[in-house]
């Protein structure tokens, strides 16, 4: 008895399904980079930045270390929380990896018990259930879900944010006249947190709906498996 192999994408999905402890660790690597880097980086410019009077700080021309401070501060602020959700979705894509992989092994171990069986004892297997494939999209819609948000947080970040606070807060930034690049940029800036926040809700949100279709996908399992079995006593008894 084998399964009928699967179409893309879920053929994909399932071959990486395996690799899910490198996985876990790459998700593991990405939260620990942005822990290290609000750590000695964001960190430190908000400290630089704020360590002198307000008339001080946003009086300082472009080229200052308070310019400086500030504008590296916004550009890791853009795109650093996206990477650390990034790297959460990895884990929980890890988990929902682990758990396919323990559904199918569930599976190929009934199958080949029931194939030792002689063939007027064989039960009928049933097909694969409908919500590993539900699960397998959530996961892929997930993950894709929040490295969309990364990516587009990234481009913010060298784009947008880069031009706006790259510059003097009372000379350049205050005095920005309508219609200006200087306020078409603050204008996305202030923005964008209002939609790409929720949307990297919704990539963890697929995420969580995949771990619990994959769970009880396995409680289907060995549901299966116990009645199949049951049956097989009654028919020896």
């Amino acid at each position: 008895m084998q399964e009928q192999k699967s179409s893309f994408p879920f053929s994909m999905v399932e071959r990486m399904m395996p690799w899910y402890p490198g996985i876990a660790v790459m998700g593991w690597a990405f939260v620990l980079i942005a822990f290290l880097l609000a750590l000695f980086v964001l960190s430190p410019s908000q400290a630089s930045f704020f360590s002198d009077a307000k008339a001080v700080r946003e009086g300082a021309g472009v080229g200052s270390a308070f310019v400086n401070a500030n504008f590296g501060s916004h550009v890791l602020e853009a795109w650093l929380p996206q990477l650390k959700f990034f790297g959460l979705g990895l884990g929980l894509l890890a988990i929902v990896m682990a758990l396919g992989t323990i559904a199918k092994r569930l599976r190929s171990m009934g199958m080949v018990i029931f194939s030792q069986l002689p063939e007027k004892m064989r039960p009928a297997v049933p097909p694969p259930p409908k919500r590993i494939r539900l699960f397998q999209l959530s996961a892929l819609m997930g993950i894709m879900v929040l490295m969309i948000v990364l990516i587009v947080g990234i481009i913010l970040a060298v784009s947008v944010v880069s031009g706006y606070w790259n510059n003097s807060i009372v000379n350049d930034l205050n005095p920005a006249q309508p219609g200006s690049t200087l306020l078409s940029q603050l204008s996305v800036i202030s923005s964008y947190a209002f939609w790409l926040n929720p949307l990297r809700m919704i990539g963890m949100a697929f995420l969580f709906t995949a771990i619990t279709v994959a769970l009880t996908v396995i409680i289907g399992t060995l549901r299966m498996q116990t009645k199949l079995l049951g049956g097989l006593v009654q028919k020896a008894g």
